[in-house]
């Protein structure tokens, strides 16, 4: 719901715009994005984490094919690179294999930064944890030199992990095709205590990769993943373990679940466990070819493992932002009000972007969020990719990927967009500033008080696009004629000063 003021009305109250859930918030970074990088080559945003104070971190490969490292990087609620933050913002390490990655990322209740993820030597793997001080530094008293190698002598291969009350963790991903998983002290070493000498290897009567886990208030683990069956198709796989890592025989069939969401190839990559014991499984589903097209799909389990057939059709949500292409399905986050959060990149003949798309409880497409349910774009028209999503403390939804120009390196981005929530772009009380007429046709006029100033103004579309700049005096007029019909937001900025305003062209 909007809410617009036109003409003289302007001049006799408040200001205040409901902002459309789904639009970039101008508060960060002045567009809703930023893009960053750990060094100068190819970089990535694989795992993303807010801290309690609003800040962000983001972590990832950086590199080129033949020898990458783990970068990290931090920035501040206002998109703002964190300077006190490793060198100048950032930092870069290897785990002294010739690629080490992350895929996952965590905030102790002290603060202290842990990654999870991989390192690999073109032959085999290890399970891999970095534990970081809040200044980006090492935490020397966590594996060696903050570092922990988990290696059982096989190939292993995480790309999830959970801090767990205690402060233990457990990492999760596959060992010779089968969901594995290992818990670890708050040192980085390994808890024996769990399953067998800490281990717990799940053979799924399929070949298995465990993509995520979760761990509910009650220690119940539930991994999900995707394998290819005796049909030779990919489908949906989870396991229910109880504390001690032993198979839940409540759910499913002794504790495991494979099953279809379509009619031919599934890939479950994400896992959310509800308060009254049910689960959300998400990931993508084959749907047709020529051109080849995939749809998102999220499955609705009871706490047993059966279909909630009140969520969705039958117990599955699906949809998809490219109708004549592949939508994948990358994160999911749950809002406090139970609605579901969608990160998914999207392929549309050679177009490469992101999306986000937002869920009822009921697994129905809340139509209120973006166009139809759905936000889709890329970054400054490049090539763009979605990898991670989470939801702040206000609401808001912040989103990191990858963005790249063909031929040139890759950088990673953060975008942040508002969420069903009451933006005060002018309050004439403390800025004295007015837009008008809103919507508006061929101008938009300024008028303020007190002030003779000439103020710098820039225009964003909700893409985050600068497509106009100018100068303002008051009682100024600024020809909007050639701009396409939509929202924009309006930047006025005076000697370090600035407001944000909201307008509507027509």
């Amino acid at each position: 719901m909007k809410k617009l003021f036109t003409g003289l009305l302007l001049a006799a109250m408040p200001f205040l715009l409901h902002a459309q859930s789904g639009e970039l918030d101008p508060s960060f970074n002045g567009n809703g994005v930023v893009i960053g990088n750990y060094t100068d080559e190819n970089n990535s945003a694989d795992a993303m984490v807010i801290q309690s104070d609003g800040k962000i971190v983001v972590a990832g490969a950086t590199g080129t094919g033949s020898s990458i490292e783990i970068g990290v990087s931090r920035f501040n609620a206002d998109g703002s690179l964190d300077t006190t933050f490793g060198n100048e913002g950032k930092t870069s390490f290897s785990s002294g294999w010739v690629k080490s990655f992350v895929y996952d990322m965590g905030i102790q209740a002290d603060g202290k930064i842990v990654m999870a993820g991989y390192r690999w030597n073109n032959q085999t793997g290890d399970f891999l944890m970095v534990r970081l001080n809040e200044d980006g530094s090492f935490d020397n008293s966590f594996g060696t030199n903050g570092i922990s190698i988990i290696d059982d002598g096989e190939t292993e291969v995480a790309e999830s992990f959970v801090i767990l009350p205690d402060g233990k963790f457990i990492i999760a991903g596959y060992v010779n095709s089968e969901f594995t998983m290992v818990k670890i002290n708050n040192d980085g070493s390994i808890d024996t205590t769990f399953g067998v000498d800490g281990w717990v290897m799940t053979n799924m009567n399929t070949s298995a990769s465990a993509k995520d886990i979760s761990v509910n208030e009650d220690g119940r683990i539930i991994l999900a993943g995707m394998g290819i069956g005796d049909d030779n198709k990919w489908k949906y796989l989870v396991a229910a373990y109880n504390s001690d890592g032993s198979l839940d025989t409540t759910f499913a069939d002794a504790g495991k679940k494979v099953f279809q969401v379509g009619f031919d190839n599934d890939f479950g990559l994400r896992v959310i466990q509800l308060e009254n014991g049910k689960m959300l499984i998400g990931g993508h589903s084959y749907f047709g070819k020529n051109p080849l097209r995939y749809e998102l799909a999220v499955a609705k389990l009871n706490a047993d493992g059966s279909m909630d057939t009140s969520y969705g059709d039958n117990g599955v949500f699906k949809t998809r932002l490219a109708q004549n292409g592949e939508s994948y399905l990358e994160d999911m986050a749950l809002q406090d009000d139970g609605k579901l959060v969608i990160a998914t990149s999207v392929q549309e003949g050679n177009e490469y972007k992101f999306g986000l798309a937002r869920v009822k409880e009921n697994g129905q497409l809340d139509m209120d969020f973006g166009m139809n349910g759905h936000v889709i774009m890329n970054i400054d028209l490049n090539d763009s990719n979605a990898r991670n999503v989470s939801i702040q403390e206000d609401g808001k939804i912040v989103i990191s990927g990858d963005t790249t120009i063909i031929g040139q390196f890759t950088d990673f981005y953060i975008a942040r967009f508002l969420n069903d929530e009451e933006m005060s772009t002018q309050d004439f009380a403390k800025n004295d500033v007015v837009l008008y007429p809103n919507p508006a046709t061929s101008k938009i006029n300024f008028s303020w008080t007190n002030s003779t100033k000439e103020y710098q103004v820039e225009i964003f579309n909700v893409a985050g696009q600068k497509v106009m700049t100018s100068k303002a005096l008051n009682k100024s007029s600024i020809d909007v004629s050639s701009l396409a019909v939509g929202s924009y937001f309006v930047r006025l900025s005076n000697e370090g000063k600035t407001t944000t305003l909201r307008f509507i062209k027509k």
